[in-house]
């Protein structure tokens, strides 16, 4: 694919401090205590009962200082969150309001400014890289939002504020994969989704959804004329691809006009 470009805004909080490492690894769902210079990974901060505050990236920049960007209004409370427990922790948490540029393609040739922080996507699918400054420019072609739009939800993933809010239940997002680490010790939260994942998850997930026919947001979801999701976001030009919440052991899903409605698990794209 030729690189594009779309912008957007970014609420990015910096951590600083000799605790940084030991605080985070010990708050967030993410391990953090084997991250390597420049890696970036998906996690989650959960309340104390184990529902959703924050979603966000973490990158470590280098020892003691770390970087966790999430979507524009979601900063404060994340970094609320994170001074809540902090007592006599030598950290620094600095709210910034910031821009993202998203390059997706191939820009393996591209020559990116050295003032650009250059992080990886946790996108699964589709060559992507992320760019964050105050004000970061590149020269390529732009993506409409529209053309974005249907590459998040065909190769993406759902964002919190959108396809999911803050006191969701972290397994029924279908992120556990990428923003869980089940192998780390306690962390804030963490019976919950422990407990869930012990039952097979939740009883809805979000999934990727293909269709000939309209989809609606907000829109009804059946199966064998029962209610069992919703659309929570879809183009609006087909082929009519999207998020829906739906109830895990559906099947024969169709929408409200009786059309066909393809389900598909996050970690699957959508071609």
């Amino acid at each position: 694919m030729t690189p594009m470009s779309f912008a957007s805004k970014r609420d990015v909080v910096t951590a600083d401090g000799p605790d940084t490492e030991a605080y985070l690894h010990g708050q967030i769902s993410q391990d953090v205590d084997d991250m390597v210079d420049g890696e970036s990974r998906l996690s989650f901060l959960l309340e104390p009962k184990g529902n959703v505050e924050s979603c966000f990236r973490i990158t470590r920049l280098r020892q003691e200082r770390y970087l966790l960007d999430t979507e524009t209004g979601h900063g404060p409370l994340l970094l609320a969150s994170l001074e809540r427990f902090k007592l006599r922790s030598k950290i620094e948490f600095v709210l910034h309001d910031w821009k993202m540029v998203s390059v997706i393609g191939n820009c393996e040739t591209f020559d990116f400014s050295s003032t650009l922080l250059r992080l990886e996507s946790p996108w699964p699918a589709l060559q992507h890289v992320d760019l964050l400054a105050e004000d970061p420019t590149v020269d390529l072609p732009a993506c409409s939002y529209e053309e974005y739009e249907r590459l998040r939800f065909s190769h993406g993933l759902p964002v919190i504020g959108r396809e999911f809010d803050v006191g969701a239940i972290p397994n029924e997002t279908d992120l556990l994969g990428l923003a869980v680490s089940f192998d780390k010790g306690c962390y804030r939260g963490q019976e919950l989704v422990e407990r869930i994942d012990s039952r097979k998850g939740g009883r809805r997930l979000l999934r990727r959804i293909r269709s000939d026919v309209t989809l609606s947001p907000e829109e009804d979801l059946f199966s064998e004329g029962k209610e069992v999701g919703e659309v929570l976001a879809a183009t609006s030009t087909p082929p009519y691809i999207g998020f829906a919440s739906v109830r895990s052991e559906a099947q024969g899903i169709e929408n409200e006009a009786g059309g066909d409605v393809e389900v598909f698990p996050l970690n699957e794209v959508i071609q």
